[in-house]
């Protein structure tokens, strides 16, 4: 199930930080659990896939201007892209939203201006994807002290980790290994970005890159997003 959530800023002008993944899970986590607090807290479950992902919030006509670590709004509108692989999520996350259209993200308020819900398509062994929020990737180092390391595209630890991850996905969703688990990626471009959730900084990936092989796994991709830490906003894509 694919969204679009269309928001309206109720102030003018409106400020936004740059680094607001974060907030913008906020609001997703907080309308799920108005409508469902039971999902709520199964989604809240340490180390658990909860099978969507989301957009980074886009303005109207990329209508802004950088003022320090915000973005000064120059149209008062503006949306993001909502993906779930369980249809029950994406219901209860428009549930929660219609019951409360008033949202915060951030320091600055909107309210739901329209949903929409978006034709999703049908993945072949071959697509093209961009990125609407950046993929993270990462690996675990050292013996002794480890510690998790973000990869970049230019690792070839990048390209197994991220299709491990697919096939992890995949058993967890679907109880089952995948009948064929073999994914190659291109890269066709790749900008590197570093993305706060809290006090951490993450790096990531914005990309546009080619991706061949399974089918079932190209859609896990494509419907609960690529890499890690999708549900706080990393990985999704858009098949072009």
């Amino acid at each position: 199930m694919r969204l679009r959530v269309c928001l309206t800023a109720r102030s003018n002008p409106a400020y936004l930080e740059f680094n607001h993944s974060y907030h913008l899970a906020s609001v997703v986590y907080r309308a799920i659990e108005r409508a469902d607090p039971v999902l709520s807290l199964e989604l809240h479950t340490p180390s658990a896939f909860k099978f969507f992902t989301f957009s980074r919030l886009m303005v109207e006509g990329r209508k802004f201007r950088r003022e320090g670590d915000r973005m000064k709004l120059l149209s008062p509108n503006a949306h993001f892209f909502f993906s779930t692989l369980r249809k029950y999520i994406g219901v209860t996350f428009v549930e929660g939203l219609l019951e409360k259209p008033e949202v915060k993200i951030g320091n600055a308020e909107f309210v739901v201006s329209e949903i929409k819900v978006m034709k999703e398509k049908e993945v072949g062994r071959r697509e093209k994807f961009v990125t609407l929020s950046p993929i993270n990737v990462t690996t675990v180092e050292g013996n002794g002290r480890r510690r998790i390391v973000d990869l970049y595209p230019d690792n070839p630890k990048f390209y197994e980790n991220l299709r491990k991850n697919l096939i992890k996905k995949y058993v967890a969703f679907y109880g089952r290994e995948p009948e064929e688990d073999e994914v190659r990626i291109r890269v066709v471009s790749s900008k590197p970005v570093r993305i706060r959730l809290k006090n951490t900084f993450h790096r990531a990936s914005l990309m546009v890159f080619i991706a061949e092989g399974s089918k079932e796994l190209l859609e896990i991709g494509y419907k609960a997003g690529f890499g890690e830490r999708n549900s706080m906003g990393f990985g999704m894509v858009k098949a072009v």
